[in-house]
């Protein structure tokens, strides 16, 4: 049987989310290690942690597919002493190559953590507009503090409501992740109520001040479901290439401390 390296990986992801199509600032593909490696065994996670690492040793696996980038910034040194060079220093010693896809996989209307999301809730006749979708709550209108609880129990996470309780809800905007300022993008695409990781106090204020809602439901929240959907894809792939390889998707949660739920 054919061996799988991290092209082939690397191929596959540049298929469902093109790397071209990430944001300038972003730092998106093969981050540590070689194409040429192989691989038997993939850990998919949101992000490189010691913990997510923990994982990997236990999996022996090989590869590492991330949502969010190492060295985001302009990394000029990879110290085993700092928090982010000792992760990389931690792969490059257990033979571990990573791969980031960020922002050009939060356009996905397949496999973003937006889409993961609003399959979640079960929005119907979902539009997409760059990283927003935007759909309707199948048995609208629904009080905004019910459609928070409804979202909590989605994402399995606490989530934060700005506005109104008894405000009624048609449609829905989501924007995983940092976008809070996407609400006024979301209202004109239709939405009453949007959903993010995020939100900063001043616009915290504008929407609610303008009768809209917004909901903060954290980053790892908003973006975290999107691991298994992919992990999940990616296993059906490489089946279909029938390559003997496991894909585990990563039950790390961030930050230590229980699900605040």
């Amino acid at each position: 049987m054919e061996t799988l390296t991290v092209k082939t990986v690397l191929d596959w992801l540049n298929e469902i989310a093109p790397f071209e199509t990430a944001e300038s600032y972003d730092n998106v593909g093969l981050l540590v290690g070689s194409p040429n490696a192989a691989v038997q065994r993939i850990l998919v996670a949101l992000d490189v942690t010691p913990g997510v690492l923990d994982e990997a040793e236990k999996h022996d696996a090989q590869l590492i597919v991330t949502h969010h980038p190492l060295m985001f910034r302009g990394t000029k040194r990879i110290l085993a002493e700092d928090y982010e060079g000792n992760l990389i220093c931690r792969m490059i010693r257990d033979n571990i190559s990573m791969i980031a896809a960020h922002t050009n996989l939060d356009q996905s209307p397949l496999y973003s953590g937006s889409a993961a999301l609003a399959k979640g809730l079960k929005l119907q006749n979902i539009r997409q507009d760059g990283f927003m979708f935007v759909g309707e709550l199948p048995d609208a209108p629904v009080r905004a503090d019910v459609l928070r609880q409804r979202i909590a129990a989605c994402e399995q996470d606490q989530v934060y409501q700005y506005g109104s309780d008894d405000a009624l809800i048609t449609t829905l905007g989501i924007c995983g992740g940092a976008y809070d300022e996407g609400f006024e993008q979301a209202r004109s695409m239709g939405a009453q109520a949007y959903l993010t990781g995020e939100v900063r106090h001043h616009n915290a204020l504008a929407a609610a001040g303008s009768g809209f809602v917004m909901f903060q439901g954290g980053h790892f929240g908003t973006e975290g479901p999107l691991v298994p959907l992919l992990a999940e894809a990616l296993q059906n792939a490489l089946n279909a290439l029938k390559y003997d390889v496991v894909v585990y998707p990563s039950k790390c949660r961030p930050y230590g401390g229980q699900m605040a739920f």
